[in-house]
């Protein structure tokens, strides 16, 4: 009896000191002195108090700010490392009539101008390759941007990108004009109104290749003309005017085109009148010129002929001397352009000096033109419609107008006229041509007024239908393929041509999100001649991409001239982890359970013994039996599709991790001993885990490997260590 009590007393001794050693196991304490050695606690991934970052608030972007620069600001945002800012440049759509509109972004409209802003502003030069003058492009654009959080060290979710604000440039005064012999004392400057102008510089110089350092003066910014008096010895003098707009903070925008104007002498000749066109041109009766005339003055006056455009106000001086009351213009002018004609009548007074009429009125012309903003489309029945905007004129104009359709399948070959097209304008504004042929992939629209046809429009070709069979590979072993430094391999996309057309290309979209957010991933399209049979491959190797996170991804098909507008369905793909992360990956489940259950986390060591199963979050069972085992002790834990995450937390993409199997650890006497078992894990990244080579000294886990093999994978050893990160 003695010696079974004896034996019983060290029995429960070695279970006290096992389980001493082994609430180790649990309570997240290191038994040794050594960080080769640490207690299974420590092996367990532990997650970022941050999962996904939130979207930065008080987001701001200037408006007028500067004639260069946009400026970005936000408020930071907890746990991020940097901002990926994007931008999406709108141009303007002219109707033939001159209005301008402009569409609102999409998703795909949207490129990466910063993947890493380490700082909570941002300024975007806009004239980063040029220097901006009064008629740079730019000044018509719309800019859009939006920004998103990101922490790629610490491995958490980017946030949602912020709404989508505008930004502007402070423009220049617009359509600049001076008075030209109105007034035998003053000279008036006109000009539209600039947004956030706050006031106005007015310069003045001799000519117009000088813009003074210093202003003639400064108007307020709800002043939109000036009048300059000019001294009795100046009538009749050439002087060029520059208006600047300056904001609030006194940033100044660049300088306007120059205005000439000139006061009136006492004997200059009465200005020209009746300025008119010549038969049959001046308004679309021409691909080359206008010609003008007026009625004449007397014997001893002869003219200067003056032009502007509603692409630049300036006066260009075409002639400056000729007897005849008529002119042919025919210098350099382009489509799409209204161009405003004025005559100056001039006569030598005794002192053989130059004295200048006031301009003659207005006379708007403009070339034969063909639609400046053409779209193309393919319709269910594979005909193609083609819509644009009437070629510029009056309405009374565009009525008498009718198209001729060119078609080519070469874009720099013969483009043949195959189909016409009358004038009428449908609700929407725009002229429709609809179920015309498809036998051309390029096509060009042609302007018909009587006998005169326009030069052909920028060629256009309907965007290809949609990429069909599109995967995304979940998981993958992808052979040849590199993890990321959170490693994460790259993700394969697949996809079909259209059965029904034959893109030139495709895009490759990719977001965090099903619906929105994509963001386009491809610089170049994948080429047509990329495919094998009609079948095309993309390796999204992507810096970025984290563990346990969904991807989305889109193909866009496009034509020759990268245009297209048919998505296809997004698809949900992610890349396979390494052997290293994917045991941190399951773990998280692993440890999750153990906080889960009553016995283990007991303080008293006899308090421990028992058996007891607790459910998952989610699903499942985990059985916990820790019992005496000889002169040792014995923990086995047993799960059964036991499940606590969701993927991204969201319980429609499914679970994470669901894991099924044993764990078994043991010890004798002297707190030595072994695990054993094999874990089987379904979910996002199915697999299996092997603890048959870990070693327990100390009863805590003191050496060995793990045996990790995510499907698709072989098997791989990971040293006991890695928990300690």
């Amino acid at each position: 009896m003695k010696k079974r009590n004896g034996y019983l007393l060290c029995s429960i001794m070695v279970i006290s000191l096992f389980f001493t050693a082994c609430s180790d196991l649990f309570q997240g304490k290191v038994a040794m002195p050594t960080k080769q050695n640490g207690s299974l606690e420590d092996l367990f991934y532990k997650p970022d108090e941050i999962v996904k970052l939130s979207a930065p608030t008080q987001f701001y972007v200037s408006n007028g700010y500067s004639s260069s620069l946009i400026v970005l600001n936000w408020d930071g945002v907890k746990g991020a490392s940097s901002y990926l800012i994007e931008r999406a440049v709108m141009k303007p759509i002219v109707s033939g009539s001159g209005v301008v509109t402009y569409d609102n972004p999409r998703d795909e409209d949207f490129d990466v101008i910063e993947q890493f802003c380490y700082s909570i502003k941002y300024t975007d030069n806009i004239f980063k390759s040029s220097t901006p003058v009064y008629s740079s492009p730019e000044y018509n654009y719309r800019y859009y941007y939006r920004v998103t959080a990101e922490n790629i060290g610490k491995r958490y979710d980017s946030s949602d990108p912020t709404g989508i604000l505008p930004g502007t440039l402070l423009g220049c005064p617009q359509m600049v004009k001076a008075s030209m012999g109105m007034s035998d004392t003053v000279i008036t400057v006109q000009w539209n109104k600039t947004n956030y102008a706050n006031r106005y510089n007015i310069y003045r110089s001799d000519s117009p290749e000088v813009l003074p350092s210093n202003p003639l003066t400064t108007v307020t910014g709800n002043m939109t003309q000036y009048s300059n008096t000019i001294p009795a010895r100046d009538q009749g003098k050439e002087y060029y005017y520059f208006v600047e707009a300056v904001n609030s903070s006194g940033a100044k925008s660049v300088s306007s085109n120059w205005a000439m104007g000139y006061t009136l002498t006492s004997g200059a000749p009465s200005k020209p009148e009746n300025l008119r066109f010549a038969a049959n041109s001046g308004r679309g009766d021409s691909t080359t010129e206008i010609k003008i005339e007026w009625d004449p003055g007397d014997a001893e006056t002869y003219y200067a002929v003056f032009r502007s455009s509603s692409a630049d106000s300036s006066l260009t001086r075409l002639t400056s001397n000729t007897s005849t009351p008529a002119y042919t213009d025919n210098s350099s002018l382009k489509p799409g352009i209204y161009y405003y004609y004025y005559v100056q009548a001039i006569k030598k007074n005794d002192q053989d000096v130059e004295e200048k009429s006031q301009l003659s009125d207005e006379l708007e012309g403009f070339i034969l033109s063909p639609p400046m903003t053409v779209f193309a489309k393919k319709n269910e029945n594979l005909s193609i419609s083609l819509i644009w905007v009437p070629a510029i004129g009056s309405e009374t104009e565009q009525l008498h107008y009718s198209y001729s359709i060119c078609g080519s399948n070469n874009l720099n070959g013969l483009f043949t006229p195959f189909d016409s097209a009358g004038s009428s304008v449908e609700a929407d504004g725009y002229i429709h041509a609809n179920n015309i042929s498809s036998d051309y992939e390029f096509y060009k629209i042609i302007t018909v007024k009587d006998t005169v046809q326009s030069n052909p429009s920028d060629p256009v070709a309907a965007p290809p239908d949609k990429a069909e069979s599109v995967q995304a590979t979940k998981a993958a072993n992808l052979a040849g393929q590199t993890a990321n430094s959170s490693g994460v391999y790259p993700v394969r996309i697949n996809w079909s041509k259209p059965s029904t057309d034959n893109p030139a290309g495709y895009h490759i979209y990719r977001s965090t999100s099903e619906d929105s957010g994509f963001r386009k991933i491809t610089e170049d399209p994948v080429p047509a001649s990329a495919g094998s049979g009609g079948q095309f491959t993309y390796f999204d190797i992507n810096d970025t991409a984290k563990v346990g996170k969904m991807y989305y991804y889109r193909v866009l098909s496009v034509n020759s001239l990268g245009q297209g507008d048919a998505f296809t369905n997004s698809e949900a793909g992610y890349g396979a982890l390494t052997h290293e992360q994917y045991y941190l990956e399951y773990n998280k489940t692993i440890k999750s359970s153990h906080k889960k259950l009553t016995l283990m986390n007991k303080s008293g060591s006899t308090d421990k013994l028992g058996t007891e199963t607790k459910s998952g979050t989610i699903g499942g069972t985990v059985y916990y039996n820790a019992k005496i085992s000889g002169l040792g002790a014995a923990i086995t834990m047993e799960y059964t599709n036991y499940a606590d995450f969701y993927i991204d937390g969201d319980s429609t993409k499914g679970v994470s991790f669901s894991v099924s199997g044993n764990t078994n650890t043991s010890a004798s006497m002297d707190q030595s001993g072994s695990m054993s078992g094999t874990m089987t894990a379904a979910g996002m990244y199915p697999g299996k885990v092997y603890y048959g080579n870990i070693s327990i000294k100390g009863g805590v886990a003191a050496g060995g490997t793990y045996g990790v093999e995510p499907d698709g994978f072989g098997r791989a050893e990971v040293s006991f260590t890695l928990g300690n990160r």
